[in-house]
């Protein structure tokens, strides 16, 4: 008789157990610590590549100087470091200035904010120029005007800290005890037309610091020399309007070889200065500069490419400033009111009764913008034409910006005068993206013929999509448009990760890859069928029992199932083995 062998397996499965265990934790253990090994390596890699990018913004006084572009203009400087990887943009505003420190009587509005997009030296970090009443020069004084001159640096070690004025090496009256701030006071300007002041010092390696944000250009108002004394206006009526016939302006002392530009200003913010370049004489024996009719409303006289035509549908008083420059230096200005007539006519009726007639369309400084620094900047025009024949009201403008775009606070320009956000703009965060909207409480006006110009920047982000991205732009006028589908406009716009190396439409990330053999419908079907096919043959036909029969007891069948007992059922795997030995040894 017989006698079945146990056998029992457990202290050996729980010994494997145990050692796969202890493997899984050596293991485990390793690669936290390969993971905590990068990471660190990545942050002493990240800390050792990081780079800056200083930047800064500045303001300038539009009775001094009315367009950017020379930084010694500026007055007051404010500066930003970011990281090379971000956006730099100093943060100026109009509504941060005191005008009450300032020597000037420009309103606070018109000051104008210029940018600086790169700052190569910031050793000196600051310098203000004040008179002697304690006020903030803005670039212009009298020369019998006394001004108080600080620098200050930042917190490196410095020699020979001193101001350089009109090429003049002056020592500084007093130099503060850790000489990081250094002031000179100065009198009698003497016949200097301008000053040219430079804080300047060097290092401990010898190399002179030169920063732009501690250079000034002061314009000197001096007796005897070239003055703006008065300014004359003629106008004549045509039609249901008047325009500008001539204007005079007496300008005394002129030199016949002086290079004149015309900067006229106007007390209503909605139009933009003109900047005449050409078109106007100066007679230096009688000291006079006129300008005659037919050259105030050419626009190839003026660098801006605007004319006098931006006054045609004006009514009602305005005040009218003439500054002369000599070679970009202000030999002075004077002011002029003068009164446009009400339209005495049914052209208001008229121009509420008839539809409105508007476009609009809308471009872009660049095509493609990339979703990084430094080239996600993109600089967008709105122009909103009047078609009609009568004057035409614009309530708003609203622009529907692309997925991931975001609207730049404060870089709005209407008719090329900047305004702030506070008074014209108002952005809604939609999801990803954002609308910005601009109204005005009394609505645009707009002549026929003429055009509301409105330019902002946006920055494309991380969350804009790759390719061509739509917005749509949509103006709101009052009358009742005789074509709704001219309100409103899109703009196409391309967006990669890098605008040299575009990505093709065939490897972008949402594109469609090919379609496999098993993607085919009709393959789908037939294989469905044969596979049933095979099960039903199998389960009811004797010859289909006897093939899965001998599948079952086939050593191919038979080694796949040991060796997935292996794997999830180690002890049965054991127990069978062992059972095949004994039966083999009883066979034998």
């Amino acid at each position: 008789m017989e006698t079945d062998l146990r056998v029992t397996t457990k202290k050996k499965s729980n010994k494997i157990v145990k050692t796969l265990l202890i493997i899984t934790a050596i293991l485990g253990i390793g690669l936290l610590a390969v993971a905590i090994y990068f990471y660190t390596i990545a942050d002493i890699s990240k800390d050792a590549d990081v780079k800056t990018n200083s930047c800064g913004c500045y303001y300038i006084d539009p009775a001094v100087i009315s367009q950017c572009g020379d930084p010694r203009r500026g007055f007051i400087f404010e500066t930003a470091t970011v990281p090379s990887t971000q956006t730099c943009k100093a943060s100026c505003s109009t509504s941060k200035l005191s005008t009450n420190i300032l020597n000037s009587t420009t309103e606070q509005d018109l000051y104008q904010i210029c940018q600086l997009p790169s700052i190569t030296d910031l050793r000196c970090t600051e310098m203000t120029i004040k008179d002697g009443d304690g006020k903030i020069v803005t670039g212009k004084v009298d020369a019998n005007e006394e001004l108080v001159i600080e620098a200050k640096f930042d917190s490196g070690d410095y020699l020979d800290q001193e101001f350089v004025i009109n090429n003049e090496t002056i020592t500084p009256d007093n130099i503060s005890t850790d000489k990081l701030t250094i002031k000179k006071t100065i009198s009698n300007l003497g016949n200097n037309t301008t000053l040219n002041i430079v804080a300047q010092a060097k290092d401990i390696n010898g190399e002179q610091i030169n920063s732009p944000v501690c250079r000034r250009l002061i314009d000197i108002n001096q007796e005897g020399v070239s003055n703006i004394t008065a300014l004359q206006i003629q106008t004549r009526s045509v039609e249901t309007s008047i325009k500008i016939s001539r204007i005079k302006i007496t300008a005394g002392n002129i030199d016949d070889d002086a290079k004149l530009t015309l900067t006229f200003s106007f007390d209503d913010n909605d139009y933009s200065t003109l900047i005449m370049t050409d078109g106007f004489t100066a007679d230096s024996t009688k000291g006079e500069i006129e300008i005659v009719e037919q050259d105030l409303y050419d626009t190839n006289n003026f660098s801006n490419k605007k004319s006098f035509s931006i006054l045609t549908s004006h009514q009602g008083e305005l005040e009218i400033t003439a500054n002369v420059k000599d070679d970009g230096i202000s030999l002075g200005s004077a002011s002029k009111s003068i009164t446009f007539p009400q339209i005495e006519d049914d052209s208001e009726a008229e121009a509420e009764t008839t539809p409105s007639n508007f476009s609009v369309t809308k471009e872009s400084d660049i095509s493609c913008v990339e979703r990084v620094s430094p080239n996600n900047d993109v600089l967008f025009t709105l122009t909103s034409r009047n078609n009609s024949t009568v004057n035409q009201s614009i309530t708003s403008v609203k622009d529907k910006l692309p997925l991931g775009f975001t609207y730049v606070a404060n870089s709005s320009e209407i008719n090329g005068v900047a305004v702030t956000d506070a008074s014209y703009v108002t952005v809604t965060n939609i999801g990803s993206s954002q609308e910005v909207v601009w109204a005005k409480n009394d609505n645009w006006s707009i002549s026929s013929g003429q055009s509301l110009v409105i330019e902002f920047r946006a920055i494309a982000g991380v969350n804009a999509l790759t390719g061509d991205n739509i917005n749509e732009v949509i103006i709101t006028p009052i009358q009742i448009p005789s074509d709704p589908s001219s309100l409103r406009t899109t703009l196409t716009i391309d967006v990669q990760q890098d605008c040299d190396n575009p990505v093709e439409d065939d490897e972008d990330e949402g594109s469609t890859p090919q379609t496999g053999i098993f993607d085919s419908v009709v393959t789908k079907l037939i294989l469905g069928i044969l596979t049933i096919t095979f099960g039903w043959y199998m389960y009811s036909k004797p010859a289909g029992r006897v093939i899965a029969e001998k599948l079952v007891n086939s050593g191919v069948y038979k080694g796949a199932e040991m060796t997935a007992w292996r794997i999830f059922k180690p002890k049965k795997y054991f127990e069978q083995r062992l059972i095949s030995k004994i039966q083999k040894r009883k066979s034998n």
